[in-house]
């Protein structure tokens, strides 16, 4: 009965665009592991654990696979996604930890701009609309995780442990024999799945920041240019005229408020994107110049590399396009029919949105689309020179 229950909660909940439902579907899987994002709960024993697990199956196996049974620069080599394997599931598990309270801080801020926009009764045709399209974001990227990782990658990587340059479970050969396999298919199993489970909330988390703070410039858009329409039509009435003052206040308060959460997103996920860029980077550079027979073992690494880079520097664009297009709509808001006041207020806005709003990863690499585009011409580039 209560399997039934919690699945017809999720099915109300995935019905409904609230920025409430999408948090719930943000946090679904770290409160599967008994850590969830949005309390500082964290369970250090299990955590301790699964570190421990990590470092015995890729550490201390790509080790002895290194002393006793790498035969060549191609097996050595392939050893390296085993180990950007090992340094992503451990800077996922150190944001989730070090991280957790800056998160919430940074969720309570993008929730006072949601529940200003419903406050103002504007526009909540559109700002339904786009928080539906972020739950489809979500919900892809959680498609996207499950197939990829759970359904091709675990199986291919269970059912063939010797073809992955790694010494799977050091101590239990040998593993062709009864209960050592099947010991441990189940450690890497599980091991795998709680990782696999990590990196998706990390992912996600970001992907739904991004979303929703474009989705917030875009609304304050469409603020700006009915406040141009208002101050056409405005009849010079102290009554009309409030009114836009109220409005005007509104909008500066949302967009300090956006500002601060796009600081606040830079400043948690800075490092770890810089990290998993490289990685990203250096993992697409080994696709292209390793064989083909050999580096299809670590396909679905490669997807996910390919994927979360792409996705990233696409949110990330689409960002700075609606923080620009929020710039000109602030020029063109009708502030030539306003007060001085009001004027200065407008001006101080547009001095504050003609800086460009891109997140850095590492404090260095600029998240847009242009980046993907031009990582990719170095790819190329560094694979053409090294295959002549």
């Amino acid at each position: 009965m209560k399997c039934i229950e919690w699945l017809k909660q999720c099915k109300r909940r995935l019905e409904q665009n609230s920025f409430e439902n999408l948090i719930w579907l943000l946090d679904l899987l770290p409160a599967l592991l008994g850590s969830p994002l949005l309390t500082e709960k964290f369970n250090y024993l299990f955590w301790t654990m699964h570190g421990i697990v990590v470092f015995y199956l890729y550490i201390v196996g790509i080790a002895v696979y290194q002393k006793y049974s790498a035969e060549g620069f191609i097996d050595s080599i392939n050893s390296l996604f085993n180990f950007f394997a090992f340094i992503l599931i451990a800077v996922t598990v150190w944001w989730m930890h070090r991280k957790r309270k800056e998160f919430n801080d940074l969720l309570e801020v993008a929730q006072k701009n949601d529940d200003l926009i419903i406050e103002t009764g504007r526009f909540l045709h559109v700002h339904e609309k786009m928080l539906r399209s972020i739950k489809i974001i979500i919900i892809l990227c959680y498609v996207f995780h499950f197939i990829n990782e759970v359904v091709v990658y675990i199986p291919f990587r269970i059912l063939r442990m010797e073809d992955f340059s790694i010494a799977s479970c050091v101590g239990l050969e040998p593993l062709n024999v009864s209960p050592n396999r099947e010991v441990c298919m189940g450690l890497m199993t599980a091991n795998i799945l709680i990782s696999i489970m990590v990196i998706c909330c990390y992912d996600i988390s970001l992907l739904f920041l991004f979303s929703h703070t474009t989705a917030v410039f875009q609304i304050l858009f469409e603020e700006m240019m009915s406040i141009n329409d208002s101050t056409q039509t405005c009849q010079n009435s102290d009554e009309d005229y409030a009114v836009i003052v109220a409005r005007l206040k509104n909008v500066i308060v949302r967009h300090v408020l956006a500002l601060q959460t796009v600081g606040k997103v830079e400043d948690i996920f800075s490092v770890s994107i810089g990290i998993c860029f490289g990685l990203d980077a250096i993992s697409l550079c080994l696709f292209f110049v390793l064989p083909l027979e050999v580096i299809l073992h670590f396909a679905p690494m490669i997807y996910h590399s390919l994927f979360i880079l792409f996705l990233y520097c696409f949110q990330g664009q689409r960002l700075t396009t609606a923080s620009e297009k929020f710039e000109m709509a602030v020029y063109c808001c009708g502030w030539e029919n306003l007060r001085v006041k009001e004027r200065k207020q407008v001006l101080l806005m547009l001095k504050r949105a003609q800086k460009p709003v891109i997140v850095y990863a590492a404090k260095v690499i600029p998240i847009r689309i242009y980046t993907f585009a031009s990582t990719m011409q170095a790819i190329y580039k560094f694979v053409t020179i090294f295959k002549v």
